[in-house]
Parts: C-alpha cells; structure tokens; sequence
C-alpha cells in the first residue's frame, strides 16, 4: 500500500465522482484560520466544479469539516507523492491556498506548475482595510504585478477605472477567536496528525506564553499608547513612522534580510545618524505582536546605545491611521509591510527596506534608489499618477472586496473571488 493511500479517510469514494471532461476541479490547501476557505468551496462547488479540501491538522478540520475533505496525516517527505496522486486521479485543474512559502503548499505549488495546473494565491489585502488579496502564480515578488514604472503606466492605460470604494467591516475580536478555535483544534485532534508542523517558527505552546500576558495588560497599553500619541500630536514636532512587522511574518522571513530586531536596529542606527535633530522617530508595534521578543526593552536600550533616546517613542497601541495622516508625519519606513501602500494612497514618502510590489521608484524609495539616511532629509512624496494606475491595476489583478473574518467581509471576498476564478460572470 502507498503511502498515499494510507491517508485517505473514511470519505472516501463519496465525494469523489469522476470529473467531466469540461469540469473544473479544485484542490484546497492550507488557507487562513477562518471560515472563509469553507465557504468558498461550497460556493465553488455550487458552480458546478468539482473541490477538495486537504486537512493537515485539527484546526484546519474545525473550520472545515466537511464535506469535500481528506485528511493528510503523512510526513513532509511524503507529502509530494500525495499531493502528486490526488491531483492526477481527481484531474485537478486549479489550487488554492493561501501563504505560497508555507512549506506544504510549496511543495504542491511546484508539483501543480509541472502539471500545468493553475495555482491561485490568498493572502491578506495589499490595500488594508476592506481587501484581501488572490493572486494568480503567488504574492509579493512572485506576483504577476509589474515592476516597473513604464509596465504599469502600459498595462493600467488598457484598464478601466477601479469600482468604488466600500467600506466592508472587520473585526479584531473575530480574527483572535478563529485563531483560538484553530489551536484548540490543533490540541483536540492531535492524535490524528502526530507528523504535522506548523509552518510559524514557534510553537503554539511557546507563543501562549507571550500573548496571555499581552491580553490580560491590552487595555492599559492601549491607554498609555493613546496618551503617548496624543503627546505627539500636541508637540507639533515633525515624525517619522516607522511600524513594525511581526517576527514570524513570512512576507518579512521570505521577502527581506530582517527579523524585526535587525529592522530595528538597521532604522534606529540610520536616524541616529543622518536624521534631523528636531525629529521623532514612533515606532509602532504591530497588533498581533505575541510578546515573545520585548520590543520596547530592545528598541529603550538601542535607543539609549546610540544617543537618541529623547528622540524615539514606542507606541504599544496607538492609532496607525490617525498617525499616518497627521500633518506632522514626514514619512513612513517599512521593511514590506502593507502599511506602505496605506501610507503612500495617503500622499506620504516610503522607504521600503525589503521586497514589496510597490517598491519601486515613484512609489516607495527603496535601497538601490538612494540610502536610508538621505531618505530622512529628502523623503520623496510619491508620484500621484503612478499610483493611481497601480492601484488600478491592484484592483483589477490582486484585490478582492472584503474580509476572511466577518459575515459581510466573508460573504463579499466570496463573491470576489468566484468572479477572480472566472465561475461568476
């Protein structure tokens, strides 16, 4: 017996009709820790294309049970032979997933390219709020997005304009318990996947340890981060912002030279050198930062180690968009976070230190256009039209209205995303 066959489940056979000879079929990887993945299948399904959702653990099976699932409960080693068979005996014409450097979905994005299978791409929105991102091919540097000026300018003069803004609700409560629900799952199911491991550089045990105490001192932290901002704005000095990633983000593990600690360090040892002296620099912490690392004790101690001290301010909290949109704020340094484009849709100079789809000069000032330090005495505005066409394009090749958490959210990307496929008109 194959190793293949060894993990089917108990469904097997029933959800399993050989496909038409014009039938789509798609094959469901790993996605995000919510109810979205489920319910795009369904409607996928209800197009009239065949689907199959792959588990890998007990919080993938929690928020999609069934039906059109298998279980794989192999190794790493014999993923690819799986993967391999199952997309041969279902005749799989599409995959989805989400995350395209999580190391299974790796795997089956290489093993779907030798067969000529289409591969779509999930991630969360290039353009925050209100967007989530599905990509042909991959995300990021593996996008289909031009990366040149002159190549968007071309492609967006053939696009028609974006459709008009919606405002679609989120919800950071929602997102931590379906986070929740994933882990509990993970815990309760074990036993069925003893070979499974999480593509996140710590274990969930070990990140607990970090985010219980971050949720039970939240609300503190949220009112001295307000209070700080408050502070800055009263000052009337001009800042720099300069908001950090998390530590375990793939899109920074994958995309650039930083962890968040050498971001830290690489920016605060540049402004300590080269920025004017009447300026702040705020760094932001992310939201979902677990607490592991203690950032505020790493960024006080560099900080005090190159003399500006009185100079930085570490917001735990805070209001990102209220920051970017001040007056006061002369620019944004990022390594590639999406917070970027937020900050360059709103007229704002960007240093972008690592890779990032809007990288490029007249967006975002990178490292092989000109060095960080001269980036705090010349921050560079971006060019108004050349961004109007890439979001244009964004829109039309990337972006889908919506959110993978909240029922409007959810019940929109779903809609986006079969028109993106091409089932929907």
């Amino acid at each position: 017996m194959t190793p293949a066959s060894t993990t089917w489940n108990s469904q097997a056979g029933a959800d399993e009709p050989a496909p038409g000879p014009r039938e789509r079929s798609f094959l469901f990887l790993q996605g995000p820790q919510s109810r979205f993945f489920r319910r795009l299948g369904l409607a996928v399904q209800a197009c009239g294309s065949r689907v199959l959702k792959v588990n890998f653990c007990g919080g993938d099976v929690l928020h999609w049970p069934r039906p059109f699932t298998r279980l794989y409960r192999g190794s790493r080693e014999d993923w690819p032979q799986w993967v391999a068979e199952v997309m041969d005996r279902l005749a799989v014409t599409d995959i989805l997933l989400m995350g395209d450097k999580r190391p299974l979905n790796r795997d089956a994005i290489c093993i779907a390219r030798s067969r000529d299978i289409r591969v779509h791409v999930l991630e969360e929105g290039y353009l925050r709020p209100n967007h989530i991102t599905l990509e042909r091919d991959g995300v990021n540097t593996r996008s289909r997005l031009p990366g040149t000026p002159e190549a968007v300018r071309d492609l967006a003069a053939r696009l028609p304009d974006p459709p008009p803004y919606r405002h679609i609700p989120d919800s950071l409560r929602t997102r931590v318990l379906d986070t929740i629900r994933h882990h509990v799952g993970n815990a309760l199911l074990f036993g069925l996947f003893p070979r499974y491991r999480t593509h996140r550089p710590y274990t969930i045990g070990w990140e607990l340890t970090g985010w219980l105490p971050r949720y039970c001192t939240r609300r503190g932290r949220s009112k001295k981060a307000l209070a700080a901002q408050a502070g800055i704005f009263s000052s009337a000095r001009p800042y720099f912002l300069f908001p950090l990633q998390l530590d375990a983000d793939a899109q920074v593990r994958s995309y650039s030279h930083y962890g968040v600690r050498d971001s830290i360090m690489q920016v605060l040892s540049s402004f300590a050198c080269a920025a004017p002296p009447d300026g702040l620099l705020v760094v932001k912490n992310h939201p979902l930062d677990n607490g592991l690392i203690d950032l505020a004790r790493f960024v006080d101690s560099f900080a005090r180690a190159t003399g500006i001290r009185d100079r930085i301010l570490f917001l735990d909290g805070g209001q990102g968009r209220r920051l970017m949109e001040s007056p006061l704020c002369r620019g944004m340094v990022v390594v590639n976070s999406t917070m970027g484009l937020e900050a360059l849709a709103l007229g704002s100079p960007v240093f972008s230190l690592g890779r990032a789809p809007y990288a490029m000069p007249g967006l975002a000032v990178t490292p092989s256009e000109t060095a960080l330090d001269r980036f705090w005495s010349d921050p560079r505005p971006p060019d108004e039209s050349l961004l109007r066409d890439f979001v244009t394009i964004l829109h039309h090749q990337a972006l889908v209205p919506g959110n993978f958490y909240t029922d409007e959210g959810i019940a929109a990307a779903v809609d986006g995303s079969l028109r993106r496929l091409g089932l929907t008109p």
